[in-house]
């Protein structure tokens, strides 16, 4: 009985939100007892026709338990706990990190046993360190009338919306998880609570991730071209930071809004 329950809800899902071919085919695995193909069948085309599917590896015959059981889509968190250090990153989150006011306020702190006190110093400054490395200029230098603790979101937002620095307000907080994208903030590993499933949520949830591409590739496009000049654009991005307010719409396009103020040989490659 709970077989034929979830191989009903399956074959009811399958009509909603996948071709009638695609339906069809998963039908035929459902009635010749065949669960688990029809399950994958199910998450392999939902994906490529609506957003990707993951759930947590399961044991043979137990996917479409976990299928019927709610959405869980993928996730692309990014966590520079799990990378090691600040080093390892990208430059584009190292500079909006070095921009943007640190929602948690960590600290990394160095226990060394010579010394009666450990140092103590915050990832921003590590993170503004390496900005300037790469920059090759002193910190100081380059983020010369920065508060000490970086700028509120709010305070970037109405400097860098709409502008070519728009990138620079979603990857600290991509980075931190906290960018409001269900598909952004959770990591490959998290598995929460599924959603239900509905219409209205698998809409929802369309347009969440075509945004989380539309922010992933500005964010990348946007770092390989501050790697294109790194000193002059990240003083560029502390003086746009500082400057009057864009008063502009996001239109979240897939790249950096450059095209309008850079000749096409030094605009953002897409």
């Amino acid at each position: 009985m709970r077989a034929s329950a979830h191989a009903s809800t399956l074959a009811g899902l399958a009509q909603a939100f996948l071709k009638p071919s695609d339906a069809q085919a998963i039908a035929h695995s459902l009635r010749v007892g065949d669960h688990e193909e029809a399950a994958k069948c199910f998450c392999e085309r939902f994906s490529e026709r609506q957003f990707p599917l993951e759930y947590a590896y399961t044991g043979r015959g137990e996917l479409i338990v976990e299928v019927a059981g709610g959405i869980q889509h993928e996730g692309y968190g990014e966590n520079w706990e799990d990378m090691g250090d600040l080093w390892s990153l990208k430059p584009v989150f190292l500079l909006s990190w070095a921009l943007m006011q640190d929602p948690y306020g960590d600290e990394l702190t160095d226990d060394d046993p010579d010394e009666e006190q450990g140092s103590h110093n915050r990832l921003c400054d590590e993170a503004r360190d390496v900005i300037a490395d790469l920059a090759e200029l002193p910190t100081q230098a380059l983020f010369d009338g920065l508060p000490a603790d970086g700028l509120p979101a709010d305070h970037l937002n109405s400097r860098f919306t709409g502008t070519f620095w728009e990138p620079l307000l979603w990857a600290a907080p991509w980075l931190w998880r906290i960018s409001g994208n269900p598909f952004l903030d959770r990591d490959a590993d998290d598995y929460p609570e599924p959603e239900p499933w509905s219409a209205s949520s698998v809409l929802r949830l369309n347009a969440e991730f075509r945004e989380a591409l539309r922010i992933m590739r500005a964010v990348d496009g946007f770092n390989r071209w501050l790697l294109q000049a790194s000193g002059e654009r990240a003083k560029a991005a502390v003086l746009a930071a500082l400057g009057p307010p864009s008063d502009r719409i996001s239109t979240l396009l897939d790249l950096p809004i450059a095209e309008r103020h850079y000749p096409s040989s030094t605009a953002p490659a897409p």
